[in-house]
């Protein structure tokens, strides 16, 4: 990755009319795809405004860890949830009515964790902490909910009721019951089962969403099928095992622009020779090539499978963390590598600690490393032909550009 290459992207960009860099951000527009990964340091948010205004959020995390976290933003004074709301409200064209909320699987850093010293509802049956999603939901309407386990929430194996799954639980069904919000089970290998709800015609030849994972169940491209891993062998369902294999993962395309989120897919499965499996190289292959891809698991030791890589082949890494722990050096070097394959990328991360931008500074593969921290906004536009990314300071709510990456003509 050439700095000179970078620094022109972002002299280029910073001149355009629409979005000047020290300038708060501008915002989504008619025709736009904007995909914004929301920094606060307390767990993975993610919000969705498609070309025609249907709007999702994926994942409200907040979380209290033993390990050291990344610096909370803007700060300590409201809790993740609140933060995420007000980031919603800021750039949400339906103001406090989001279409979509969906859960990629049952860890607490993408629901919110029930053991914080948080205000606990009142009077609504089944009461619950104000947490995570659930706290964004005191702000926000969600109209329908996806997550992997509805509606039995019994397979591959029952769903572990801890206090974290039964909190968020408790709230998506008072939301259903309160305010008419609908759910449905996450159908892999469907096609725009989340839908566009505006303006769908126009948009009809450009835009589409591919379930592509959930459960273990992966979707075969070569086949027009699926495949449910965990049926293979009966080691896969002989204990409660490794909740990321499950994460819900799908494709957006809109023209030639496509882009992949998977929740925390990661780990490895049996196939019926006994065999291990890793669940995210399986994937990768259902999704193919594409522009931008959500790191899995936040990039962590046992995520981004070098066969993963190979099949995404992606220009823009992008990592949601929470854990100084997260960004992993000789992770950051693989998706970067040009032994995995060729061609220009960068790894743009929420949070790296100073102290290890500094010990990593000389080696090559950090000049592939956007030097920001903070929030990320992925924007396709002029029909999906073009994207850029955005970096916005988290220090607090003026969603301040400190640099803009691209235009970046779409593969």
């Amino acid at each position: 990755m050439r700095i000179t290459i970078i620094l022109l992207c972002l002299l280029a960009a910073s001149c355009t009319p629409k979005d000047r860099v020290g300038e708060p951000y501008r915002g989504w527009r008619e025709g736009e795809l904007d995909i914004h990964h929301i920094y606060t340091g307390r767990g993975e948010a993610n919000f969705f405004i498609f070309p025609d205004a249907t709007t999702m959020l994926i994942d409200a995390g907040d979380f209290q860890a033993t390990v050291p976290m990344t610096d909370p933003k803007p700060d300590l004074s409201r809790r993740g949830g609140e933060w995420v709301a007000r980031y919603i409200e800021r750039v949400n064209p339906h103001a406090n009515e989001v279409d979509y909320f969906m859960l990629s699987h049952f860890h607490d850093d993408h629901m919110g964790s029930a053991d914080l010293d948080v205000p606990m509802t009142e009077g609504r049956g089944e009461d619950y902490k104000l947490v995570g999603v659930a706290d964004v939901g005191e702000h926000i309407r969600f109209k329908h909910f996806f997550d992997r386990g509805y509606p039995d929430y019994d397979y591959p194996v029952k769903v572990n009721r801890d206090i974290h799954t039964d909190n968020f639980l408790k709230f998506t069904n008072y939301h259903k019951r309160a305010f008419g919000a609908t759910q449905e089970a996450f159908r892999v290998g469907a096609y725009n089962q989340i839908a566009l709800l505006y303006n769908p015609l126009r948009y009809t030849e450009e835009f589409s969403i591919l379930n592509l994972a959930a459960n273990g169940e992966v979707w075969n491209q070569h086949e027009g099928s699926t495949t449910h891993y965990y049926d293979l062998h009966p080691d896969n369902t002989a204990n409660y095992g490794n909740e990321n294999t499950r994460s819900i993962a799908f494709r957006i395309d809109y023209g030639d622009f496509s882009y992949f989120t998977g929740g925390d897919v990661s780990g490895h499965l049996k196939n019926s020779e006994g065999e291990r499996v890793n669940i995210e190289a399986k994937v990768g292959e259902a999704c193919g090539e594409v522009d931008v891809c959500k790191c899995s698991h936040h990039a962590y030791l046992d995520a981004m499978h070098p066969d993963f890589l190979r099949h995404t082949r992606a220009k823009a890494y992008i990592d949601a963390v929470w854990d100084q722990y997260h960004t992993q050096p000789q992770i950051i070097e693989r998706i970067l590598s040009q032994e995995i394959y060729e061609g220009e990328r960068m790894f743009y991360t929420q949070y790296i600690v100073e102290k290890a931008r500094r010990e990593h500074a000389d080696k090559e593969w950090m000049k592939g490393v956007c030097p920001y921290d903070g929030h990320i906004v992925v924007k396709a536009y002029d029909k999906g032909r073009k994207f850029k990314i955005y970096r916005l300071s988290a220090e607090d709510e003026q969603m301040i550009v400190q640099a803009i990456y691209g235009p970046f003509e779409a593969k």
